[in-house]
């Protein structure tokens, strides 16, 4: 069978959302420029870069891998679902791992807690890549970047629907696809433990490379 399916043109991958709109090429051409440039301080000892997202868990599982036509990508419709488990994450090239985790929604207030947390962390100069996310965009966090500014931090904001450039989504999808197992979905609790468990062994059994 998976002979034939090849021969027909389909290949075994992930379905996937994807997003309505892209951004222009001249304005992803000039954050990826300075991604690299903020690397290449990092390699030479004089920053940190850290990437920024939040992501959720929940008891409907994640998509499937499916055998699809070369070229298209089957979508599927999302479900509704109640109990979450939201995670914001800091995560560096290094695969170090700051996370911040409520059950309830991710607000500004719980972001601008987050980060003023992640501060105490910081043993050098810092740059947060972080979407442009309501929540990232508030006037609340707004407020706080000049303090931030003062004490080591800046932001970056990445353009619009271009979660490829954020590489925290490699780790949520290593997550939800590889490292958390069918068990762990059997309740809410065992959810949240996996995660918890999952979270605290990132960067040593749990690896991820940016190479």
């Amino acid at each position: 069978m998976k002979r034939t399916l090849r021969r027909l043109g389909f290949t075994f991958r992930r379905a996937r959302r994807v997003p309505p709109k892209s951004a222009p090429a001249a304005h992803q051409g000039r954050v990826k420029r300075a991604l690299a440039r903020l690397h290449r301080l990092e390699e030479a000892g004089k920053c940190q870069v850290l990437y920024g997202d939040e992501s959720g868990f929940c008891l409907q599982p994640p998509l499937p891998y499916l055998w699809q036509p070369k070229g298209k990508t089957v979508g599927l419709p999302a479900q509704a679902h109640s109990r979450r488990l939201n995670v914001l994450g800091f995560l560096s090239r290094q695969g170090q791992l700051h996370p911040f985790q409520t059950q309830e929604k991710i607000t500004a207030q719980f972001v601008v807690a987050s980060i003023d947390a992640l501060l105490l962390a910081l043993p050098q100069p810092t740059v947060l890549v972080l979407d442009n996310a309501t929540v990232h965009r508030s006037k609340l966090v707004s407020a706080k970047r000049k303090e931030w500014k003062q004490k080591g931090l800046r932001l970056l904001f990445l353009p619009p629907y271009c979660p490829q450039l954020n590489l925290i989504e490699i780790l949520w999808r290593q997550m939800k696809y590889r490292w958390l197992d069918c068990g762990a979905y059997a309740d809410f609790q065992t959810l949240c433990q996996s995660v918890d468990q999952v979270l605290a062994q990132v960067g040593t059994k749990y690896r991820l490379s940016f190479a």
